[in-house]
């Protein structure tokens, strides 16, 4: 187990925590709100969850994260071999075009955010609808968020 100061971090060196559960024993007003945009990002209509968790799976494989302790509140069926070709995204046969258009933009907002270009969010909108791009932003924002302060919190195993 990586070092950690999160206090009792070492009580059960088998047990698995999340970086929301940690933060919010610590913090509970601000795991709390945590938990709220959680709640939001897996809750609302506008993009299948199965996209929200190829999104989140490929940011924490960019920031070299672990996604286990990130893990969505609600189960996300997704196929052991498109997984396994998710780094193969743009090229693989398993990605569809609106998983290949996330996919881009949530990579693109880890990398610069700044760098995206009207173009690269008309395409979002165009395929996902403006709710879409709405919900996508703030989830691959969200998802960016709690894994970095998985890795800087020393939350990592």
């Amino acid at each position: 187990m990586s070092e950690t100061w999160f206090p009792g971090a070492d009580a059960d060196p088998g047990a698995h925590v999340g970086v929301l559960d940690r933060v919010a024993g610590l913090r509970p007003a601000y795991g709390e709100a945590l938990r709220a945009v959680e709640a939001a990002v897996w809750g609302q209509d506008q993009v299948a969850p199965e996209i929200l968790e190829l999104a989140r799976l490929r940011i924490a494989q960019m920031l070299g994260a672990d996604p286990a302790l990130t893990a969505p509140p609600v189960v996300v069926a997704l196929d052991a071999a498109r997984l396994a070709e998710l780094r193969q995204w743009p090229t693989s046969v398993r990605f569809g075009d609106v998983e290949r258009v996330a996919l881009g933009f949530a990579e693109q907002l880890v990398v610069d955010a700044q760098g995206v270009s009207d173009d690269h969010a008309a395409e979002v909108i165009a395929t996902m609808g403006e709710g879409g791009f709405l919900v996508l932003t703030y989830a691959c924002g969200f998802f960016e968020t709690t894994q970095r302060a998985s890795i800087v919190l020393g939350t990592q195993p």
